[in-house]
């Protein structure tokens, strides 16, 4: 069976469209044994099936990061030198491009001529797709430079980066079952990389922060982009792929004072009296895992205890034994050596047992080879021929390697980071560092998001776990201050947390955006005003972005549509808008991926955070937002002729519904003014103005808004 909307094969049970979300019926099928492909108008995700009349786009908006590189010198390469040989090299180029494009899972759009234009973040999001686009880019330039033009000279090629919002549908050409991207970024991705000279990666700033991690990075100040009125900041990017430890933040560390002491004292003990341990920090995305951790090694220095941190990325699964290679590196690094060297020196020489020292070379001959690395030709014969032994052999060579380090150089903290990510191959030597940690001096920190399964070595006896929640609303107060270095009223604090439940990466970006807004007032005091006014950062909506797309497309669909009804939700409503059932599975999954959080015990939710409404929201196309909310409207009317008059407004006006909204919105504010709600009248009334296509009715509406609010507002 294939989707009507997008023409990807499903299953045949399936209920919902894996790859765009879009509701199945058996028409799908019908369809696909016909041959037939997507009707122009053909129904949306969120309409009942019989319902074709309503018809609207399929697709969402989503934040990408798009990247645009483009060969140098071509039309001069064509004009002096043969062009089926100048063919070969570009062909090479490209296919160089394409491999990093999805080693680092971004979807090549198209290529160019001799340019090639990818975005990461569709059609699936990543929490860091800025990230693995830098990592990319740098691949991509350092891939090409090994290549040669006919003249025998390096290939260079030019790069632009950018991030923002994109609307991504289907192609509205009939028969065509591809989809595209539509948005700025990608205009300012072409734009940006028209500005690089030969060799440059330039980004935007939008990418330089949803990237997150430390980069090296020039500013070079804001342009003026061709084809565009508003200057963006550019950036060149100079730093070079490969390990990139998190390091500390500057700025005050705030709250965790039960947490931080209760780590602390692990360090202490394992200063006086050598006694190691695991410790797992668990935590959603942003909830200072990293930071917190990061914390601990000003002690660690403190007492002479070498600390080690290794970190693991989204994007790592692909690549064999990257966490050992990486604690190898970094354990090298420390002693000023190359990790090859320092490996040799550590377990190939003195007393080591001649049959465990050939097993344990056999293996970092693997890796080697694996990793293609040099310096480990010679053992190469040594490597074990079944897999299976290879990977016993490495588990072996861990075990060593972490015993003869301890051994060497005394009791060690180890941090591992991002344990989700940890790549496949490497779980079992995680699994020897845990077991050496509960013998030996060693301790070891590990940060986690909470993973639904077996993690490697993490169910143990003895291994400790520490469940990291939001600050609290002071603490959140205190750390808006901290970043904003001005003053948060009360009001405020407790909008801020509600707004993004105490979570620190939530408060930080919040509170960055509300600076750039200019929100800081002359007396020195942050003010956000209206939650709903505020927008989502960018790289909020990526990071949550991300999160939606882990999710099925059913739950996907649940979320969006309770994301139109409000904050809060009920089930029946949700199935109303569907015309049809949904198992409470969905609403279970959407609870243990932190989406929701029960309201009652009849069918109530509540969204965990603003911030994740808001982004479900936000990524619905205009049209299937107002199709849901004329949708929710017609219910309420329909359950309660004479009910809630703010409710079914709000939905009218948000459907862009001017001749039914209208009327509405005059009568909830006359129903709001009767109650003393001055501010709420006014507000109806401003909604109302902005709806009314009547110039002069406009302005009465506006003049009564100001009314309604009271003398002090006035002038």
């Amino acid at each position: 069976m294939r989707c009507r909307a997008c023409g990807a094969a499903v299953g045949e049970t399936a209920r919902f469209c894996e790859h765009c979300g879009a509701r199945l019926t058996t028409t799908d099928s019908r369809a696909a044994d016909a041959g037939a492909s997507r009707p122009a108008g053909g129904p949306t995700a969120f309409e009942p099936a019989s319902d074709a009349a309503a018809a609207g786009s399929r697709g969402d908006r989503r934040i990408v990061t798009a990247l645009f590189a483009d060969l140098v010198d071509y039309v001069r390469l064509v004009a002096e030198h043969d062009a089926e040989e100048v063919r070969r090299r570009v062909d090479a180029a490209l296919m160089a491009m394409g491999e990093a494009i999805e080693r680092f899972d971004g979807t090549r759009e198209k290529f160019i001529g001799d340019a090639v234009f990818a975005v990461f973040g569709w059609p699936i999001a990543h929490d860091d797709d800025a990230l693995r686009a830098t990592h990319c880019a740098l691949a991509i330039r350092d891939g090409l430079a090994r290549l040669e033009d006919p003249a025998g000279d390096a290939l260079q090629v030019r790069i632009g980066l950018a991030t923002g919002e994109v609307v991504a549908a289907p192609r509205g050409v009939p028969g065509a079952l591809d989809w595209s991207l539509t948005g700025p970024a990608v205009t300012t991705a072409a734009r940006i990389q028209g500005e690089a000279a030969a060799g440059e990666i330039l980004l935007d700033e939008a990418t330089r922060r949803a990237a997150r991690k430390e980069l090296v990075v020039e500013d070079l100040g804001e342009r003026v982009l061709r084809g565009q009125q508003r200057p963006v900041r550019i950036g060149r990017l100079s730093g070079e792929a490969g390990f990139q430890p998190w390091r500390r933040p500057a700025g005050r560390f705030v709250g965790r004072s039960a947490e931080r002491s209760l780590l602390t004292a692990f360090v202490e003990r394992l200063a006086a009296d050598g006694q190691g341990g695991v410790v797992i920090v668990e935590g959603e995305a942003g909830i200072g895992k990293s930071r917190m951790l990061s914390e601990l090694e000003p002690e660690a220095r403190r007492l002479g205890i070498p600390w080690t941190w290794v970190d693991n990325v989204s994007y790592g699964g692909g690549d064999p034994y990257r966490f050992g290679r990486s604690l190898a590196q970094v354990v090298a690094d420390e002693h000023g050596m190359d990790s090859g060297s320092f490996v040799r020196q550590l377990l190939l020489s003195g007393d080591v047992d001649e049959a465990i020292a050939r097993r344990w070379a056999g293996a970092i001959a693997a890796i080697a080879r694996d990793a293609a690395f040099s310096g480990w030709e010679e053992e190469a014969a040594l490597v074990p021929v079944d897999p299976s032994e290879v990977a016993a052999a490495v588990r072996s060579l861990a075990r060593g390697y972490l015993e003869h380090l301890l051994d060497r150089d005394g009791p060690r903290i180890i941090v591992v980071d991002d344990l989700h990510w940890l790549d496949p191959s490497s779980a079992g030597i995680f699994e020897e560092l845990v077991d050496v940690a509960m013998r030996r001096p060693l301790l070891t920190f590990v940060g986690s998001r909470p993973v639904v399964g077996v993690q490697p070595g993490v169910g143990r006896p003895g291994v400790q776990h520490l469940a990291l929640a939001g600050l609290p609303e002071a603490e959140t107060g205190e750390l808006a201050e901290a970043l904003a270095r001005a003053a948060v009223a009360p009001a405020d604090r407790r909008r801020l947390h509600v707004r993004t439940g105490g979570n620190p990466l939530f408060i930080g970006e919040t509170v960055r955006a509300r600076i750039d807004e200019g929100a800081v007032t002359d007396d020195g005091r942050l003010a956000f005003g209206d939650a709903e006014g505020v927008e989502v950062p960018v790289t909020l909506r990526a990071l949550l972005g991300s999160r939606i797309d882990a999710l099925t497309a059913e739950a996907r669909t649940v979320l969006r549509v309770g994301a139109v009804i409000g904050l809060t939700f009920r089930e029946a409503v949700v199935e109303e808008v569907l015309s049809d059932a949904v198992e409470p599975a969905v609403y279970e999954r959407l609870a243990e991926a932190a989406m929701i959080v029960p309201l009652d015990a009849t069918g109530g939710w509540r969204f965990c955070h603003a911030l994740i409404h808001d982004a479900a929201y936000r990524s619905l196309l205009t049209s299937d937002r107002a199709a849901l909310h004329t949708r929710v409207a017609d219910g309420i009317e329909a359950r309660q002729p004479d009910g809630p008059i703010a409710a079914v407004a709000r939905h009218r006006a948000a459907a862009g519904d001017a001749d039914r909204a209208i009327p509405l919105l005059i009568r909830a504010a006359e129903q709001a003014s009767s109650l003393g709600a001055s501010a709420e009248a006014a507000g109806f009334l401003e909604t109302a103005a902005s709806l009314e296509r009547d110039p002069e009715a406009a302005a009465r509406l506006r003049r009564g808004a100001i009314e309604a609010r009271g003398p002090a507002f006035v002038g």
